[in-house]
């Protein structure tokens, strides 16, 4: 029977009030520059898989490296030189600002696990802060630990991370599942470090999905992960 369920925040557990509709896009938008939603996925995955340790020896030093991934972003979107660091500006006040919504299943499963004595972890490609929005979701009583990859120097899917989050809650690989919606960080790595996982497709048939590997499954929503009894083998 497993003994913890980590679960990914943002897709997974949390979204942005207006949906899927990157922040940034905004920003670039009232400065002039309508930018391909692309260009935003790919900055956001660009560094997964990073050892980024020497960045995250303080938040002033993650902040410097966010920064620096920032101006990488408004190269690639075309922004003028003379522009660039106000763009930045208003993109950092926006990451700080923007409040997250919990998914309506949310509460109700983590508030399940908890009664059936599960440890509950939260493992996420994620900023300094991510205990402010747990609190301003309510999701922090339901959570043991919250582990970012802002805070270990590790971005999903380095196995790093991982492996602080599993030390964290005091459980083995194999007494723990991992639940996301991303693909490589939230499936293929937890089962590289020895973890089953659950890839979470909010939106079916919106897009092909990866075949299932040994070791992962697949549900649409939240309540349908403690319909599948992969917790209780």
């Amino acid at each position: 029977m497993a003994q913890a369920v980590i679960f990914d925040w943002f897709g997974t557990l949390a979204e942005w009030p207006h949906g899927s509709t990157s922040n940034y896009a905004s920003v670039f938008l009232s400065h002039g520059y309508p930018v391909d939603p692309a260009v935003f996925d790919r900055h956001h995955t660009r560094w997964d898989g990073v050892d980024h340790a020497e960045h995250s020896v303080s938040r002033e030093a993650y902040v410097a490296w966010t920064r620096q991934r920032l101006t990488q972003l408004t190269e690639d979107c075309g922004v003028a030189v003379s522009e660039r660091e106000t763009l930045i500006d208003a993109l950092v006040e926006v990451d700080q600002r923007t409040s997250l919504v919990v998914f309506p299943d949310t509460a109700v499963v983590l508030a399940t696990l908890r009664r059936r004595h599960m440890a509950i972890g939260v493992c996420s490609n994620w900023g300094w802060d991510l205990a402010s929005a747990l609190d301003a979701t309510g999701v922090t009583p339901l959570v043991d630990v919250a582990v970012t990859s802002a805070r270990a120097g590790y971005r999903k899917p380095h196995a790093g991370i991982y492996e602080s989050v599993l030390a964290a809650l005091g459980v083995a690989a194999h007494d723990a599942v991992f639940v996301g919606d991303s693909w490589k960080p939230d499936v293929l790595g937890p089962i590289g470090v020895g973890m089953r996982s659950v890839h979470i497709c909010r939106s079916p048939g919106t897009a092909s999905l990866p075949e299932l590997v040994t070791g992962a499954y697949r549900v649409s929503d939240l309540h349908a992960l403690l319909a599948l009894g992969i917790l209780d083998e």
